[in-house]
């Protein structure tokens, strides 16, 4: 999965590095993940779908009309592939399959066998191609009759990516790049974002009723919350208007609230419990997955793992620092969340380019000794910001730094992260074949 495990493993510590990472990125392989957790029965005419924590769902195909396969987010055409590989012995039973993703991972041939109507989006922002996307998802959910079944797959990016407006795509645009330079966290984003969409906070889920729908979910949110995950979109949602408004107001003034016409664009999220009462929803992957099979790949090479987080968040470059000074030989620290970025400067790159850069700007200033020390942060979608993952870096960075004479606090000012390590070397690039369960991070140290 790692494009340049080869180049990057200089040293016996880079190689296990690299290792736990790789470890990492197999775990949460879509096709994989899908294999794993959805379990097609034809002896007891059952459909079954597992989740992260064991619970299983179990459906009588007996019962059930027609299927239609709807996928939106990151990994949503890989998703919506294997689901179809999964399901293909249901034959024309499958009436529907639709992606809507970021990026086209597979190639066309594949997708016109396949059957699949695919949209590519964009994102962060939204676009027009979001907005025809979404109504095609949703002239498609008006055919739907009662005993029908929808198996939704959801993902990180489906806030962006399912966008049912123009309305939505201006105020949507216009919130989540305010919010996002304030660093504002992504509840707060994604709360507003629900009371400006028609698709959002639950209403996919009453546009489906009264069909029956499985929403197989991946979580790039900390603490897994089905609400916030793009947004909640089969989702019964407890936020309300003045939820979102009191948001709006710490982030924009009373002149600008007024100016954009945000509070009257804020619409309320569907609260009848019909719509949800023929809804499930599973979490299919979450970065638990991932740092589980780094805990089990690090003490296969006879290192100590420690889970510090599952749920992490913190600036990113303030990440590694009280960790690397309590991390002892042979020992590795393993987190995962979501950390956040101020934009202050107008360099490229991403939080986890920019928690390693971080690192190496506390050992520039000697606040810990690197030595026999690795630290590595990374997208598990392989997108961080830019076309890597993120990046690791270590004693050998550092040298790099001082023979080369860069300053890693100017990088860091003007938030480079991405041409501070074209320098220094020390990028992850990888297959984008994994879910997007947010971030993992490491620091390990050798004995």
């Amino acid at each position: 999965m790692i494009k340049n495990f080869s180049s990057l493993a200089s040293s016996p510590l880079r190689k296990q590095a690299l290792s736990l990472i790789e470890a990492a990125f197999q775990a949460l392989e879509v096709e994989k993940v899908i294999k794993e957790r959805v379990f097609l029965n034809r002896e007891r005419q059952a459909l079954a779908f597992s989740s992260v924590s064991g619970k299983e769902v179990e459906l009588d195909l007996t019962k059930i009309g027609k299927i239609y396969l709807i996928g939106f987010g990151k990994g949503s055409l890989l998703a919506i592939a294997s689901l179809k590989k999964t399901l293909s012995s249901l034959g024309e039973k499958i009436a529907q399959a639709i992606a809507l993703d970021k990026e086209r991972t597979l190639p066309l041939s594949q997708i016109r066998k396949l059957k699949i109507k695919f949209f590519q989006g964009s994102h962060p922002h939204p676009s027009l191609k979001n907005i025809r996307a979404a109504g095609f998802i949703l002239k498609t959910l008006n055919q739907l009759k009662k005993d029908d079944l929808v198996i939704y797959f959801i993902g990180g990016g489906g806030s962006a990516l399912l966008c049912a407006s123009q309305e939505e795509l201006r105020f949507s645009r216009l919130v989540f790049e305010r919010l996002t330079k304030k660093g504002a966290s992504i509840k707060e984003i994604n709360t507003a974002r629900k009371h400006l969409s028609l698709v959002k906070g639950g209403f996919l889920a009453r546009y489906t009723y009264p069909a029956t729908s499985v929403s197989l979910i991946v979580s790039d949110v900390c603490g897994n919350d089905f609400s916030i995950i793009a947004s909640g979109p089969t989702v019964l949602d407890k936020t309300t208007k003045k939820d979102a408004l009191r948001i709006l107001k710490k982030y924009f003034s009373s002149e600008e609230i007024k100016k954009f016409s945000l509070a009257s664009a804020l619409k309320e999220t569907p609260k009848n419990k019909k719509y949800f009462s023929k809804v499930k929803n599973l979490l299919l992957a979450c970065n638990q997955d991932g740092i589980l099979a780094m805990k089990e790949k690090a003490q296969s090479l006879g290192l100590k793992a420690k889970i510090i987080s599952l749920t992490y968040q913190n600036e990113a470059r303030k990440t590694f620092l009280s960790f690397l000074k309590k991390i002892k030989k042979g020992e590795v620290f393993l987190l995962a969340g979501e950390t956040t970025v101020k934009i202050e400067g107008k360099g490229k790159g991403g939080r986890n380019q920019e928690a390693v850069l971080g690192a190496i700007a506390w050992a520039y200033q000697k606040k810990f000794d690197f030595h026999n020390l690795l630290v590595a942060s990374f997208s598990s979608d392989g997108w961080d910001n830019t076309p890597v993952a993120g990046a690791l870096a270590d004693e050998k960075t550092l040298q790099l730094v001082f023979q080369r004479k860069i300053n890693p606090f100017l990088f860091l000012k003007n938030n480079d992260s991405f041409h501070f390590f074209k320098k220094v070397g020390g990028h992850l690039k990888v297959r984008r074949q994994s879910f997007n369960v947010a971030d993992l991070m490491m620091i390990i140290k050798g004995k």
